[in-house]
């Protein structure tokens, strides 16, 4: 975790896992096994952070990329795990980060049917 290259190889092999688990097991979407993977590896990677496992040059930025790319639900229970818990600029930024994704969904559900008209108007 030492570079930037790191994270995003994490990221693509995240998602390629998510289409190869769909294909072998395709009763979840796709979405699902993303999500319970980004869960999982920020819950992971939240844990080694804390536990100081990781190099010290490792920047709390680069951790909470994770929880960005959809692993925030694993970062706040590693943050529980560990007992991280508190008011202080790393949670700030977790918070923040927790806040846009439930807007994000929110945004999601709430105008369901308008997105899927918008990408039915340009499938066909």
């Amino acid at each position: 975790m030492c570079c930037f290259g790191v994270r995003v190889f994490l990221l693509m092999f995240i998602t390629a896992l998510s289409f190869i688990l769909h294909r072998f097991y395709p009763v979840f979407p796709v979405i699902g096994y993303y999500l319970a993977l980004a869960n999982l590896l920020a819950f992971i990677m939240f844990g080694l952070f804390f536990s100081g496992l990781l190099p010290s040059f490792v920047k709390p930025g680069a951790v909470h990329y994770f929880s960005l790319i959809g692993g925030v639900l694993g970062a706040f229970l590693s943050m529980l795990f560990f007992r991280r818990l508190g008011w202080d600029k790393f949670n700030a930024v977790e918070l923040c980060i927790f806040l846009f994704w439930l807007f994000l969904v929110a945004t999601v559900l709430l105008n369901f049917d308008v997105i899927s008209m918008k990408f039915r108007e340009i499938l066909i």
